[in-house]
């Protein structure tokens, strides 16, 4: 169950709340921090959706100062909006709480640099959610139109196509009866729990039940563990897609793969990188990988390549701590 502990009080309705109504066909619940333009084009896209049924969007926005959430509501004032203390913050019980106050038995998660693709986004996830036992769906990444080479390999091996170009069905994942992730690898424990809400879409029941774990970072994968060992299943749909990247910040993919592989060391026993000889041989290793988008984006990417590689052996040195600025938004 939501804990009300840590959640009462995290959230701050900005005016009135609505009227009773009946249940909303989909909710869409967006943490927000100096989202820019890229919020309103997310905005733009989530309310051409084609649904049956009203639409609600539900925003917690941690103190931005860039007048994004002004533009917003000037341009759709039927917006929720809740005020979050930016030290406050955090991801796991911010989304929790944003689908608490939710009224729809579906909610829809987005990043707010996320831009979902085509008006049917929003149906053809819910309807995965028609399946009881399937407790969430997460959609395919795609990069947005400046994206270099080297992200959109990376893209590509995170959130991959369909195996067959023609399917255009989820990918179901779960246990099989009688199995624990902990009789799998370190490895395929992840592969198995990962969920990305960067765009996703929940059963707000399951959430109430099982809510997102508090985490700086990686709420998603860890709540995809806790459903999969309740003996729930998680989807992959590749064809729901959204244009998402991170440009290619040094100090960005540092702080994120240090956050994501201290998560991964302490949470699925993978310690990727283990000592420095260990990150050459990675850093030299992929090397031909890079390669593939031609000689210049193998010179480009050997910076990239061993700033992620720093943080994965930093992350795996360093036990949990507290949050840093840097890493409560990605």
């Amino acid at each position: 169950m939501i804990d009300k502990t840590h959640t009462d009080g995290l959230l701050h309705e900005i005016g009135s709340p609505p009227p009773a109504m009946a249940l909303t066909a989909v909710s869409v619940a967006i943490p927000t921090l100096n989202g820019g333009a890229q919020l309103l084009e997310l905005l733009e896209a989530v309310f051409s959706q084609r649904i049956d049924g009203p639409l609600e969007v539900l925003i917690a926005d941690s103190e931005s100062t860039d007048g994004s959430i002004q533009r917003a509501l000037g341009r759709f004032p039927e917006i929720r909006l809740f005020a979050v203390q930016r030290q406050h913050f955090d991801h796991g019980l911010v989304r929790s709480a944003l689908v608490a106050r939710a009224r729809s038995p579906k909610v829809a998660l987005f990043s707010q640099d996320a831009l979902p693709l085509g008006t049917d986004y929003l149906a053809s996830m819910a309807a995965v959610l028609e399946q009881p036992d399937i407790a969430g769906v997460y959609a395919r990444q795609l990069p947005r139109g400046d994206a270099d080479p080297l992200i959109r390999a990376q893209l590509e091996c995170w959130t991959p196509p369909p195996e067959d170009n023609a399917a255009a069905g989820p990918i179901i994942k779960g246990l099989v009866e009688g199995q624990t992730l902990d009789q799998l690898g370190p490895l395929e424990r992840m592969k198995l729990a990962r969920f990305d809400n960067v765009a996703s879409m929940v059963q707000t029941e399951l959430i109430e039940e099982l809510p997102f774990p508090a985490r700086e970072f990686g709420e998603d994968i860890a709540w995809g563990a806790q459903i999969l060992e309740r003996g729930l299943r998680i989807a992959y749909l590749p064809s729901a897609c959204v244009e998402h990247h991170h440009p290619p910040n040094l100090w960005g993919i540092f702080a994120r793969h240090r956050i994501a592989h201290r998560q991964a060391r302490t949470e699925f026993g993978l310690h990727a990188v283990p000592g420095l000889r260990h990150l050459a041989l990675a850093l030299l290793g992929g090397i031909p990988e890079d390669l593939r988008a031609g000689p210049i984006w193998a010179l480009r990417g050997l910076p990239r390549r061993c700033a992620a590689l720093l943080g994965q052996w930093a992350g795996g040195r360093q036990p949990a701590t507290g949050k840093t600025a840097q890493e409560r938004h990605r």
